[in-house]
This record gives C-alpha cells, structure tokens and sequence, in this order.
C-alpha cells in the first residue's frame, strides 16, 4: 500500500500544533521512529498485507493525543494531564476521523483498540481476538523500542542512588510504575524495564544488537557505582536471550 495519504492525514493535523515547540516536534519525529519500527517487526513476523497495513496505522496514530497533551498541560505525564492513550482514542473516534484514514468499521476498531491500549500496564483482555492482541503488541513493542532508544539518555539532576523498589522490580523481572519514578537514575532502570513487556522475536534482538543494555547501565555506572548494576545488567541481558529461544 502507499502510505502517503495516511502520512498526509496524519501531518495536517499535526500541524494544528506549533511543531517549532521542542517537544512537541519530538513527538512527532517519535511517531515516524515507531512507524520504522513497527515495520521491521511486522516484516519479521511475516505478517499478510492488511494486518501489515493495520500495523503501520495504528503506530502512525498511537500517539496522535500527545500534542495536545502538551498544548494544554505542557507535559507528557499522563497522571498530571489525561491519558493519552485513552485521549487518542476519543479524538480518533470524535466526528468519525478515524473514517478519514480507513473505512472497514472492524479495522477501525483493531486500530482504536492499539491506540487505547498501546500505554496501558497491562493490555485490555476483555477482547478474545488474535489480531486485536497482535496488532496491539506490535505498537507496544515499537514504541518501547523507540523509548529505551532515545530517551533516557542522560542524568541531568543529581541523585546517584538506585531506587531500591525498581531495583527488586527488575530482579523479579516486572514492570515498574511510574509512581515510583522520582529522577532520572529512576526513569533509566524503568525504561530498563520495558524488556519484560516486550512481546516480539524482533524487540528482543534489537535490543541485545544495539546494546542498549549495555550502553544504559555504563551511563548510571558514570554516577553511581552500586554493584547491583552489573546484576541487573546480566539479568536483562539472559532474559533477552531466553525470550529469542522461546
């Protein structure tokens, strides 16, 4: 399929917003990163053309709420504005503009259902659909791919101790919530994290390739020498590997 319309759909309504912001540029050069990825794991799952297509659609759109996230809140913490995976599926289903993008009424929905979904903890079940799940998971995949890539890249405040609740969150190899996240040491062991919600072959291998890992714990190690890390580092490296075996 050529995309362009659906790229053009998408930047019109961009372009309500003042991409001259930096963040909200961010999220839009962010939505394309996740389309990539989205891509590469639709292809190593071989996936038919129409689920391809639901898949390149519903990451283009999983974040469509963001930039009016920040226009309004100047924030991306959904605690402190709305949900915005939630928002993303109002502002899709609001006046029918998700019919501008595709018209089967059981597309939308596997499209509607991945945007809501796509920030949740834990995914929606209520649904007993395979593509609904599957559609959903590659979206989540590739947009966690995309964080642990490029955000927390830095320490920018001065804490250089590792939260012990994150820490035990790791080694039980679970999910952190974000009210535990107090800085940025915090927000790089929880991107960390990401890993155990990850749902694909592809995400796996990416990570372990590209040495995020690795690359995240020997910035924390610039600030903080807590011999934990190199635990945590072997832990989420072995969970990778077995994940590939699966």
């Amino acid at each position: 399929m050529d995309y362009k319309r659906w790229y053009k759909k998408f930047n019109d309504y961009a372009k309500n917003f003042d991409l001259k912001k930096k963040w909200i540029m961010y999220k839009y050069h962010h939505t394309y990163r996740v389309v990539e990825y989205a891509k590469e794991i639709a292809i190593s799952l071989k996936l038919k053309e129409e689920d391809f297509d639901l898949a390149i659609l519903s990451s283009l759109l999983h974040d469509i709420a963001r930039f009016e996230q920040w226009t309004k809140y100047e924030t991306y913490v959904d605690a402190k504005s709305f949900d915005h995976g939630d928002q993303g599926y109002k502002i899709l289903k609001e006046n029918n503009y998700i019919n501008e993008y595709i018209e089967s009424k059981e597309k939308q929905d596997i499209v509607l259902y991945a945007v809501k979904n796509h920030n949740k903890k834990n995914i929606d079940d209520s649904i007993n659909d395979s593509k609904y799940q599957l559609i959903a998971n590659i979206v989540r995949d590739a947009d966690k791919l995309d964080i642990m890539m490029e955000l927390c890249n830095f320490i920018k405040d001065d804490s250089s101790k590792l939260n012990d609740i994150i820490v035990e969150k790791i080694n039980n190899r679970e999910l952190c919530d974000n009210k535990y996240i107090k800085n940025d040491v915090d927000g790089i062991l929880r991107a960390l994290g990401f890993i155990f919600d990850l749902n694909c072959k592809y995400s796996f291998e990416f990570i372990l390739k590209n040495k995020i890992i690795e690359n995240k714990i020997q910035l924390l190690e610039i600030y903080t020498n807590d011999e934990r890390l190199e635990e945590i580092k072997n832990n989420l490296i072995n969970y990778a590997k077995e994940k590939i075996k699966c």
